[in-house]
């Protein structure tokens, strides 16, 4: 069995082909995701090489080649390779020699079997060479590719206990590939029974390989199994309701709206404040992702899908469109009936497309009118913005500035 490489772009591109003929002939062999997807048709977006090479002598050859290389992981064996703006990375074989759940002590190999038992799945345990020509170390990885089973690469437990993140990327790649593929009893044994192990990791793997999860297109069976097994109440014990997650799915798929995995996460749990807190604490999510949750969790505006005009605008104006666009698509899809949902996802819209209005009172306005600086001036202009809101962003300065001379008096 062969990759027809005049089918595959990524192995007729400028970057693959220049570092192949600058390393010696059958050392080096495209690796992991990239054949993976090739097999099962999906599209390939990074590639990996595989060599015997020594990093030392791999980078050597490169440079001298006139190929730029970055030493991103020289302590595991791992140089990247960068022609045309495309980064290529290119890894020495290795066999582990310790490890802890979350780190690996690793020694160089000549072994490409060596190199396979390592690796997590048998699907991603797969060698091509330039030629297109297809190894399968493991002889279960050509045949799992067919039946989109994902197993471990020999023993479950090891392979698990290497890695715990190795749990939440076999549900990952169920997620993303096998929307009703066999389940491996013995994956998924190994994953349930060694669940607490992903407590060990750092928050920082765990957030990210959730996110790629949540990205799948439909992650919803994926994360069904992670429930039963009790490996979802695990990592998200705030969110851990994947009914909402089918719901929200169920929402994009019909209204066309793109997978957002924050908004994913959102529709899995409660609006609480202090739950959401500790969620956000916990994983180390960024300060954007952490802002728009709270945002979330924490808002008091008084929605309904039957809001005129006015109160959306103050919503929208007070809350912020991201706030209330995702509440009311979480509201949408939790609806039971299509006309209340069909309204929620308008009044998300609409908090998406209104052009906010600029307020028109500044503070050196309230200054020519003899408010100084401090507490009083922000008292002062919190009122006339609220006066502002209230009137539907209607009353123009002239009209605020009356205002403002009948709240301060001389």
């Amino acid at each position: 069995m062969k990759l027809d490489p005049q089918n595959q772009d990524w192995m007729m591109s400028e970057a693959a082909e220049q570092i192949f003929a600058a390393l010696p002939v059958g050392t080096t062999r495209f690796v992991g995701g990239c054949v993976r997807n090739a097999l099962l048709r999906e599209p390939v977006n990074d590639i990996d090489l595989a060599t015997q090479l020594p990093p030392n002598d791999v980078n050597v050859l490169l440079n001298k080649a006139g190929i730029r290389t970055v030493p991103t992981g020289i302590d595991h064996g791992t140089i990247t390779a960068i022609v045309g703006g495309v980064p290529i990375e290119i890894t020495t074989l290795r066999k582990d020699v310790e490890t802890d759940g979350r780190r690996a002590v690793i020694a160089y190999t000549y072994d490409w079997a060596e190199d396979a038992e390592r690796r997590d799945f048998t699907i991603n345990a797969l060698y091509a060479g330039p030629d297109g020509t297809l190894f399968d170390p493991t002889g279960h990885g050509l045949k799992d590719i067919e039946t989109r089973k994902f197993r471990f690469v020999g023993n479950a437990d090891d392979r698990v206990q290497e890695d715990y993140l190795r749990i939440l990327r076999f549900f990952r790649f169920l997620a993303w590939y096998s929307k009703d593929g066999k389940i491996d009893a013995e994956a998924l044994r190994a994953c349930r029974e060694n669940r607490t192990g992903l407590k060990k990791l750092s928050a920082e793997r765990v957030w990210s390989e959730l996110k790629k999860l949540l990205s799948a297109p439909d992650p919803g069976r994926a994360v069904r199994i992670m429930q039963t097994n009790e490996i979802l109440e695990t990592l998200l014990p705030e969110a851990s309701n994947s009914e909402g997650l089918a719901l929200m799915v169920s929402l994009e798929n019909a209204q066309g709206l793109s997978s957002d995995p924050l908004r994913r996460l959102m529709a899995m749990g409660a609006r609480d404040e202090f739950g959401m807190a500790g969620l956000c604490k916990r994983l180390k999510l960024s300060n954007s992702e952490k802002n728009r949750l709270l945002a979330w969790a924490g808002d008091q505006s008084a929605l309904s899908p039957d809001m005129n005009e006015r109160d959306k605008k103050a919503a929208v104006y007070n809350a912020g469109a991201q706030t209330i666009s995702d509440r009311s698509l979480v509201r949408a899809a939790g609806a039971t009936d299509p006309v209340i949902a069909d309204r929620w996802t308008s009044l998300s819209d609409f908090a998406l497309r209104w052009e906010q209005p600029e307020f028109p009172i500044k503070g050196r306005d309230l200054k020519k009118a003899g408010v100084q600086d401090g507490p009083e001036m922000g008292k002062i202009l919190r009122a006339l913005k609220a006066l502002w809101v209230r009137s539907g962003f209607t009353a123009n300065k002239d009209k605020l500035l009356m205002a403002l001379a009948l709240i301060h008096r001389k």
